[in-house]
């Protein structure tokens, strides 16, 4: 039996996003590199939508603050997606989380995983190959990069 308290979240960043403003860190007490994946995946956000565009993204970075001494301190993102013209699809989160003081290019990685999961469940595809299908977020000598090989280009890259 886990103790009371063991699954609570706590968040450690807010920000939002939207086609107009882009990506605004609202509150974070999380490391630098957390901003700038933020910043750098809000400017592919504005690009390669299929079946529908993204009206606002809601963030919340949390983790889990009751853990095992133990165990590393992850973070997961969760998003709060409102298509254009739908109501927002709730804040969630799934997947891996990523270590809290992981380096720029693993969060950023970690990041657009986590993003475009809840876009896809809010029924559009980003972001979008050139030849259809989903672009999927990986890191390549060093640098978060979009795939497959055909387009490999830097997450924050991504043009129309």
């Amino acid at each position: 039996m886990y103790p009371p308290g063991y699954f609570d979240l706590e968040t450690l960043l807010t920000a939002q996003w939207s086609p107009g403003s882009g990506t605004t860190i609202t509150s974070s007490v999380l490391p630098p590199q957390w901003n700038h994946a933020l910043d750098r995946l809000g400017r592919d956000l504005a690009v390669r939508h299929y079946n529908g565009d993204i009206a606002h993204i809601r963030f919340e970075a949390v983790h889990r603050p009751n853990r095992d001494d133990d165990e590393d301190d992850y973070i997961w993102l969760s998003s709060e997606v409102t298509p254009v013209g739908d109501v927002p699809q709730g804040m969630m989160h799934d997947g891996e989380g990523v270590l809290a003081d992981a380096d720029a290019e693993s969060i950023v990685c970690a990041c657009a995983s986590f993003v475009q999961d809840q876009i896809a469940r809010a029924g559009i595809v980003w972001p979008r190959g050139r030849e259809g299908g989903f672009l999927y977020a990986s890191v390549a000598d060093g640098v978060a990069v979009w795939g497959p090989e055909a387009e490999h280009a830097p997450v924050g890259s991504l043009t129309a």
